[in-house]
């Protein structure tokens, strides 16, 4: 067959079966199969297979798809594959990549460079003539994920121009569909599948409708009508057999699929918006993946865009075609390693042949170079089309080395024959015999889906985030960026690693807001004298064209460089099933926050705004519809639903964070006078107990404050009363007065310390120090009694996602 379906099924004697005959045992064992795992990849969740006794990860489910591949090469050309492009959906992020590299790994395959699926699939569609010169959109809706990206092949490059996509949009959400809106309903009202009680057959029955909805939706792209068979699917929850059949017309399907269909074409729209073009500017539409052959979609698009629909190519294997034209063109790395450590002697006789040639090219006689690493002799060099096509007759080399155009067939991958003769026209062994070279077109450099940012602690001890590669930047990409120390690092204290905390997405102000990538930690046991507070660090991030992500820093101070092991992917992934307990509790939160901004807002006249404010409320509503209760089962709900629920979470908090932002720097009258009274408080205490630079740091900084407020800038204002406050935060405590106070509010609390002991200890010195005039061990006392109040498990855990080891240079 030309797919393999991505399914796994275990037998109870441990024995794996992939593909076809995996996915055909939903029927016989749903509960010891799994499918469309590639939505879960660079989770935690796990696929129990209970016959076994085994859980795999979808990163391990993956590698037996991969191995099985591997073994269909083996068994029918004979060949071993150690290398192999593996293509990913664009809008998958960084712990996906991760997880997908590591899938690879597992199958066997020494190098399996990532690469975008509908960069692939430009390139199987551009495969046909008249390619040059053309703007594209490729709309690949799969199995499980959307990626849709506007490309153009000006002057035979392949460059993207804007990307959107959804990965929990697919041929998957039409099938569930067709389950809970039609099948399910039409058994219900002849059988008892009540979803109360322990062991309801419903879930016995999911997997088999399922496979029955992918049969109906596929056969319905060509079909009017067709008939669906239940028999021999299982029984109801009071044991009568399940025997009926359900009748689905195309309409009917329709009808379901066109609003996810709509929702798919407003990312298309927000793709052609990101690239500023509009449909007419789009010479084809390119489709790609099993939905896109639905008639309804197709008409959809074609009335959307005003352009053509082009499904030349079948949409199930043009990713791959397009992989494998693109995996013919890489050279191995380990090859090039080798090559380049070659000996200056060769102990078997032959010649050593460097070339240099672009292995892709959008002209049709490009230039192939190379020298003789060697020999300091000249010869005479040849390059044979392999069938005859064109020969570049014998060129004569210069001090070793030698150029020479050649001529490629359009649009195929021309093979050349290398021989060297010497001046009595004998020929020479040497380590190159062929060469390969691909006329078509050429991918540029792979644009970064997501911003890339580092987490940071801004003024006000508020965390944001500082982005260091843009959305859309080429990859690689790598970046020093240097960062000051938020706390001090104290060597063999664990409280004061320092931590650095990658985040990937699009709301710079709210990183909770955004997917999490993970963290680096710069842990006090490797530090060999204390980091002080706002000591320099300097992180270096790399990012290969496969998206994967490496981390290193470098402490001045110390003189100290950390790279081993920085980022462990896998030590980041997260369970969204668990993640998901909390939207409920989030979206309470969400509300408040809403009516917060309504009552600031209640006097700004903007509908824009309001209207806003009115669809969160509704997205609000529907989170706490579809959260897991406090009391429901412990059972862990699915991970696609459980992701879906989350990101869902995720964008209304960024929703809400960027009106917020909004609200902040609108200019308001209560904004003027939060800035007021922080200048009011500031002049207080710096123009009393501060040091002359101090009032002038203030007088400055009360100058850009207004400069910002006459501009009208209040992003730049609120920037500057941050600034003001941490001054006079700084002033405040460098008094021995202040902490005075604060010690004795502490002393005279009487609240719970979690060690009392201690704290009747730190009270003692606390009293030893004032009265002897001791400043820092004041400091040093109250500091000591922070730390032993008692905190709630939900503090420690907000704490541990707040608090970030960095601050801007």
């Amino acid at each position: 067959m030309n797919v393999t379906p991505s399914a796994v099924h275990i037998l109870r004697s441990g024995r794996i079966i992939v593909g076809r005959r995996g996915y055909a045992a939903i029927n016989t064992d749903p509960e010891n199969v799994a499918i469309e795992f590639k939505r879960w990849m660079g989770q935690k969740d796990r696929k129990a297979f209970p016959a076994a006794r085994r859980e795999l990860s979808a990163e391990e489910l993956s590698a037996e798809v991969l191995k099985s591949l591997r073994e269909d090469v083996r068994r029918q050309t004979g060949a071993s594959v150690k290398a192999a492009v593996v293509t990913v959906p664009a809008a998958f992020g960084a712990l996906q990549c991760e997880a997908t590299a590591r899938a690879a790994n597992l199958a066997g395959l020494e190098e399996a460079p990532l690469l975008q699926e509908p960069i692939a699939a430009a390139i199987g569609y551009g495969l046909k003539p008249n390619s040059a010169n053309q703007r594209w959109m490729v709309f690949d809706l799969g199995g499980g994920t959307l990626d849709v990206a506007v490309v153009t092949t000006r002057d035979g490059r392949l460059n993207v121009l804007e990307h959107r996509g959804d990965n929990l949009m697919g041929g998957k959400d039409i099938d569930q569909l067709i389950v809970q809106r039609i099948l399910l309903p039409a058994l219900e009202r002849n059988y008892d599948l009540r979803t109360s009680g322990p062991n309801t057959a419903r879930a016995a029955l999911l997997p088999h409708l399922r496979t029955k909805a992918e049969e109906a939706k596929i056969d319905l792209s060509t079909d009017e009508e067709v008939t669906v068979t239940l028999f021999d699917i299982g029984k109801d929850n009071v044991g009568h057999p399940i025997d009926m059949e359900v009748q689905i017309s195309r309409a009917q399907l329709e009808a379901l699929m066109e609003p996810l269909f709509e929702k798919c074409c407003d990312l298309a729209h927000q793709a052609l918006t990101g690239a500023r073009l509009n449909g007419a500017d789009l010479d084809r539409i390119l489709l790609v993946g099993g939905p896109t052959q639905t008639p309804l979609l197709r008409s959809i698009l074609n009335s959307r865009f005003r352009t053509t629909v082009d499904f030349s190519a079948d949409p199930m294997t043009v990713v791959g075609q397009g992989a494998a034209v693109y995996a013919s063109t890489l050279e191995r790395t380990k090859s090039k390693v080798v090559e380049r450590d070659l000996p200056p002697t060769n102990t078997d006789g032959r010649l050593n042949v460097k070339l240099a040639y672009e292995p892709v090219s959008s002209e049709l006689q490009p230039t192939v170079a190379g020298r003789f690493l060697n020999s300091e002799s000249d010869f005479e060099i040849k390059l044979d089309v392999s069938d005859g096509f064109w020969t570049s007759g014998w060129v004569q080399t210069q001090g070793g080395f030698f150029e020479t155009t050649v001529s490629l067939k359009e649009n195929d991958i021309t093979t050349f024959w290398f021989y060297v003769r010497d001046e009595r026209g004998e020929l020479i062994a040497t380590n190159v015999t062929e060469l390969e070279i691909r006329h078509g077109l050429v991918p540029s450099a792979p644009p970064l889906p997501h911003t890339l940012s580092i987490e940071v602690v801004n003024p006000g001890k508020k965390s944001g985030l500082d982005p260091v590669f843009a959305k859309g930047t080429p990859l690689p990409a790598e970046k020093r960026v240097r960062y000051r120390a938020a706390h001090a690092l104290i060597p063999d204290n664990p409280k004061t690693d320092l931590a650095i905390k990658l985040w990937e997405g699009e709301y710079s102000n709210d990183p909770e807001a955004n997917d999490w990538v993970g963290h680096v930690i710069l842990p006090s046991s490797d530090v060999r004298r204390s980091v002080p507070e706002g000591a320099e660090i300097e992180v270096v991030i790399t990012i290969d064209a496969s998206r994967l992500i490496n981390v290193e820093a470098f402490v001045p101070h110390l003189n100290q460089n950390f790279s081993s092991k920085l980022y462990v992917p896998q030590r980041e992934e997260r369970d969204y099933s668990d993640l998901s307990i909390a939207v409920g509790s989030d979206a309470v939160g969400y509300r408040q926050r809403l009516d917060e901004l309504e009552r600031k807002l209640s006097d700004s006249n903007d509908p824009t705004t309001a209207e806003e404010i009115d669809d969160l409320r509704s997205a609000i509503g529907s989170l706490e519809a579809t959260a897991p209760k406090s009391n429901q089962s412990s059972e862990k709900i699915d991970p696609d639903e459980a992701r879906r629920l989350v990101e869902k979470s995720k964008s209304v908090r960024g929703q809400i964070s960027r009106i917020e932002e909004r609200a902040a720097s609108s200019g308001n009258v209560a904004a003027n006078s939060n800035f007021v009274t922080a200048v009011e408080l500031a002049e207080g205490v710096v123009g009393g107990f501060g040091t002359s630079l101090e009032k002038q740091q203030l007088t400055m900084l009360r100058r850009e404050l207004d400069r910002a407020i006459t501009k009208g800038d209040n992003r730049a204002a609120q920037r500057a009363c941050d600034e003001i406050d941490g001054l006079r935060w700084r002033v405040l405590g460098k008094q021995d007065w202040f902490w005075k106070e604060i010690f004795n509010s502490l002393q005279n609390s009487g609240g719970p310390f979690s060690d009392a002991a201690e704290a009747r200890h730190q009270i003692t010195k606390g009293e030893s120090a004032i009265a002897a005039g001791n400043g820092e061990g004041l400091r040093a006392a109250v500091q000591a009694l922070w730390k032993l109040q008692p905190k709630t498990e939900a503090d420690i855990m907000q704490d541990r996602a707040l608090r970030s080891g960095l601050r801007k240079f």
